[in-house]
């Protein structure tokens, strides 16, 4: 046996695909599409079902309805009480989660494979059989407001709220999906009900499931259960939305009087989700703002020492959504700190990536995608991401090639088109009392109280 040379690190080994098992699909006479996966690695079962029922569907004047149902409907079903349904829970060993996003509302199970089909009892009582129970909304109602209230504490949350409602007004991607304490006050069982009715229908709901299961017979199981879920008119619409409704030259000051920090974004509509520009904007972003190693922080934290952190990142919806910008510095350093992140942002067309930085950046989102396959739920909850956004069957299996062949021309190109500085809208939290004369120097200040 030959000795180990150990002067000389290990030739590279190309990188895995993610591992992405077969899913199968089953359209139900409902339309409700049901996709799943044999992943006999453990005895369980990822289980994610996503509904059309997101805040870009609510009304304006019940702003944060969509959250406040989804978070109600564990809470007394089929006939049960909350402490009978969350007995229920127990009995199986399961989980469940919900969340809320501007696009679809998500239910989350994790389950046993011998209680699976128990399991989707559950959970069909939950999504397609709510009480509505008065006492249950006045209680996780009083616990949003109670969210919303702290927000006023928080400058990071007022800071990002200012910033989607500077970029998109009134339209829905504007609004907080928590909503606000004057809508969430008028909500009640009636309206989150009739919320409910509009929303989740068969026609625009999915379900994936990826674990320990056979798929044929899972199948009959949610037919079962899920069968007789009426269809709808479908997937709603996507979100029409406007051109920024500010302009470069603006900045908004949200007062926080005292405060010793600032909060500061900087923001722009971006891109849809499964736009022909993800990819290269991923890379660019990559670049600019979403590593540790990124021009932005590099800048800002490892040159100047102004900030524990800074970055930026695109939400990608079904409508697009904003590009953001941000960082936390101390107060005397506010303006200066928004003119670093604005040249770092012109820089991107103006001082093209190098080739180093361009490999770091396609390497981080290459090398990290295997991790994000490796347990069911991870599994399940990205083909939900896939199925959610209509993206190719083989989206991430050809995730990487289209990652390594973005060049330094794309870059600049989506830099251009996205980063453009008339679009980018300024916003800082912090005590206007110190920023006002500052910040006038990057444009007109729009003051406004913390909510």
């Amino acid at each position: 046996m030959s000795p180990v040379d150990r002067t000389r690190p290990p030739p590279s080994q190309p990188t895995p695909p993610p591992a992405t098992p077969e899913f199968h699909e089953t359209i139900l006479s409902g339309g409700f599409r049901v996709r799943v996966a044999a992943v006999p690695k453990l005895p369980e079962v990822a289980i994610r079902l996503m509904v059309d029922g997101g805040a870009a569907v609510e009304p304006a004047a019940d702003a944060g309805v969509a959250a406040l149902t989804a978070k109600v409907l564990p809470s007394g079903a089929a006939g049960r009480t909350a402490m009978q349904m969350a007995e229920w829970l127990d009995h199986l060993g399961a989980s469940i989660g919900s969340g809320v996003g501007h696009d679809s509302a998500r239910f989350s199970l994790h389950t046993l494979s011998d209680t699976c089909e128990e399991a989707l009892d559950y959970l069909a009582s939950v999504v397609l059989a709510p009480s509505f129970l008065p006492e249950e909304v006045a209680r996780v109602r009083a616990e949003q407001l109670d969210e919303v209230r702290r927000t006023g504490d928080e400058p990071g949350e007022l800071a990002s709220e200012a910033l989607s409602e500077a970029i998109f007004g009134d339209y829905p991607y504007g609004r907080p999906v928590r909503g606000r304490v004057e809508t969430l006050e008028g909500l009640d069982s009636r309206k989150l009900r009739k919320f409910w009715e509009h929303s989740y229908e068969a026609g625009s709901s999915f379900l994936v499931a990826a674990g320990d299961v056979d798929p044929e017979a899972f199948v009959a199981v949610v037919e079962r259960c899920f069968g007789a879920w009426a269809t709808g008119g479908g997937r709603s619409a996507a979100v029409s939305l406007p051109s920024p409704v500010s302009s470069a030259g603006n900045v908004t000051l949200v007062d926080r009087p005292g405060s010793q920090q600032s909060e500061i974004r900087i923001g722009a509509v971006g891109l849809a989700r499964g736009d022909d520009d993800e990819i290269p904007v991923l890379v660019m972003n990559a670049i600019l703002g979403g590593l540790f190693s990124s021009r932005i922080n590099l800048n800002l934290r490892e040159d100047k020492g102004w900030t524990y952190g800074a970055r930026s990142g695109f939400s990608l919806r079904r409508a697009p959504g904003p590009f953001v910008a941000s960082a936390a510095v101390e107060t005397p350093v506010t303006a200066r700190a928004f003119e670093e992140m604005l040249f770092e942002i012109r820089s991107m067309t103006e001082r093209p990536p190098s080739e180093d930085e361009l490999a770091l950046a396609r390497n981080a989102l290459i090398l990290s995608l295997p991790r994000q396959f490796e347990t069911t739920s991870q599994v399940a909850s990205k083909e939900a991401e896939r199925v959610a956004y209509d993206l190719p069957p083989d989206w991430w299996e050809r995730f990487p090639a289209r990652v390594g062949q973005v060049g330094r021309d794309e870059v600049v190109r989506v830099a251009e088109r996205y980063l453009d500085p008339v679009g980018l809208v300024l916003v800082a939290v912090g005590d206007a009392a110190a920023l006002r004369a500052d910040l006038s120097s990057l444009g007109r200040v729009t003051e406004r109280p913390v909510p």
